[in-house]
């Protein structure tokens, strides 16, 4: 996208036959996107806090360029969701706590991608399969259903459904950046992918997994040993008990022992 507005920046430029200022964003700029986009009239803020267009719904990129060009603006949209809501109970960890206002600590994007610690133990079992992002407020938008996909392969969605937990899990970080590198998957980073994948795996019950979280257990980083550990304790079953158990008599890290605890103790004790 920033390769194409400079093109758009240095046509104007020509076709103008005048230079002036201008810098463009796409996600890192001073200024939000949302709300320079609703000022612009492209469309109108969902319920669910996402800019809503006519034509593509939210399924949108948003950048801007910020210019002393003088340039007569457009007027805003009038248009709203009406009586629609169905974004803000679709959600499954609530993160839309009232109509246009989204509380990020409970966002599954947030979560799974800009957050790069702990998540909070209430939120994982709700967040399910997900380890990158969460499009479920955009999918059962009425407005996004008439949207039509690209045919314009840069901005094609990647179909990440055959993603293999257990390989994301046991990747290194060589491994990871090979695989990755010059995807959003970059975003989230190693550590982060591969704490989603453990609450992906203790999500899905699957005994199979729990060798792979009983490596995970040892890992260097104490935040996927946390993560593993929850996990475990969600699959459940023999070989996760002893592992816990094992984990327990070397594990140094007191989040990581509490983490263990909670997965051998109360919490777990239905599955383990």
């Amino acid at each position: 996208m920033k390769r194409r507005m400079r093109r758009l920046v240095l046509q104007l430029t020509v076709e103008l036959g005048d230079e002036f200022a201008a810098r463009w964003y796409v996600d890192d700029g001073p200024m939000l996107d949302r709300a320079a986009a609703a000022r612009a009239g492209l469309g109108w803020f969902g319920k669910n806090g996402n800019i809503l267009t006519p034509t593509l719904g939210s399924w949108v990129l948003l950048g801007q360029i910020i210019t002393d060009l003088p340039l007569v603006p457009d007027q805003p949209l009038v248009k709203t969701c009406g009586q629609c809501s169905r974004c803000i109970p679709s959600c499954p960890t609530d993160a839309i706590v009232a109509p246009y206002v989204v509380d990020n600590r409970r966002c599954i994007s947030f979560l799974t991608i800009e957050h790069d610690g702990v998540i909070p133990i209430e939120l994982r079992s709700a967040m399910g399969n997900l380890v990158f992002g969460c499009d479920i407020c955009q999918e059962i938008c009425p407005v996004n259903r008439k949207a039509l996909a690209t045919e314009d392969a840069n901005f094609g969605r990647r179909d990440l459904s055959s993603l293999d937990l257990i390989e994301l899990l046991e990747m290194t970080e060589q491994e990871f950046r090979q695989r990755f590198a010059g995807t959003p998957i970059m975003r989230a980073g190693w550590l982060g992918m591969r704490r989603n994948a453990c609450i992906a795996l203790g999500n899905s019950g699957d005994r199979a997994a729990a060798p792979a979280l009983r490596s995970a257990l040892h890992d260097p980083a104490a935040m996927v040993r946390q993560h593993a550990a929850w996990a475990l304790g969600m699959v459940g079953g023999e070989a996760a008990r002893e592992a816990l158990n094992a984990a327990m008599a070397t594990e140094a890290d007191l989040r990581a022992r509490d983490e263990i605890q909670l997965a051998l103790g109360k919490e777990g004790s239905e599955r383990i």
